[in-house]
């Protein structure tokens, strides 16, 4: 079955179903942006290749088919653009090593290996198939041999490879934690367990009830500088082709299929 196909089957469900009627509007638009997004992301690769054109990661190869969310911002090279001067400034920080605890297809743990050339990268993910398209992307990109995937973290496991760092560089490492769990932030993260303050933290929240980003970022006023920041819209100079469609395909283009506000915390070790 098509994508059509299978966009068509999903809205037709949502129609048929018993939600209210807003509901079913909000839901049936959403899907329909998706089914959009992704065959725009689809014309990209096929019109412009699998390079990411922009960013900290300019230059990488990327898969076809990412594990998750839309392929079109992160070829353009705007995805999670309020990260990028934290990105960009990392050869600077002379890190070590960089942990990627929720890394998905390898958008992060690929791209920091190629940013930072010496640093070692270990990389997490619950997901199989994540790892499994993680490993397929340090393949395309020649690092298959940096990448060191595992399965599920823990907040101990910073302390583990502080000391395996500590004794083979015989000095206080310097490192960088990337993390997108999709709540687990807020267990995972857990100073009591694990010792951060050797490392520089980039977190995505993602906000409950009695979980908030204030709340994550107080555990560690003691040990880091905190910024909050908020997701960008921001439509880059597009390939011609893409400038020629509606105003509302290139905001589908730079989309990041993000259903709520999910702020990140940067936090740098004092």
């Amino acid at each position: 079955m098509g994508l059509d196909q299978v966009a068509l089957a999903h809205v037709t469900r949502i129609l048929n179903s018993n939600l209210p009627e807003r509901q079913k509007l909000e839901q049936t638009l959403r899907a329909l942006a998706k089914w959009r997004s992704q065959l725009i992301g689809a014309t990209l690769a096929a019109q412009s290749g699998t390079i990411v054109q922009d960013g900290p990661f300019k230059g990488m190869t990327y898969l076809a088919a990412p594990s998750e969310g839309g392929i079109a911002p992160k070829l353009l090279g705007v995805y999670e653009m309020t990260l990028h001067d934290a990105f960009l400034a990392a050869p600077e920080r002379d890190y070590d090593v960089v942990l990627n605890v929720g890394c998905a297809e390898g958008f992060y743990a690929v791209g920091c290996a190629r940013l930072l050339p010496d640093a070692k990268v270990l990389a997490w993910d619950i997901d199989p198939v994540a790892r499994q398209k993680c490993l397929e992307l340090a393949d395309l990109n020649g690092i298959g041999t940096r990448i060191d995937l595992r399965e599920r973290f823990e907040a101990q496991h910073v302390n583990q490879v502080y000391a395996e760092l500590s004794a083979k560089l015989r000095r206080r490492p310097r490192g960088l934690l990337v993390m997108d769990c999709e709540g687990a932030e807020f267990d995972l993260l857990d100073p009591l367990v694990g010792e951060f303050g050797w490392l520089d933290l980039i977190v995505e929240v993602h906000p409950g009830r009695d979980r908030t980003a204030r709340a994550l970022a107080e555990r560690f006023e003691t040990t880091h500088r905190i910024e909050e920041r908020q997701a960008q819209t921001i439509v880059p100079k597009l390939p011609q082709w893409l400038e020629n469609l509606g105003h509302l395909d290139q905001l589908l283009a730079v989309w990041e299929w993000r259903a709520v506000p999910t702020p990140w915390l940067v936090m740098r070790s004092r």
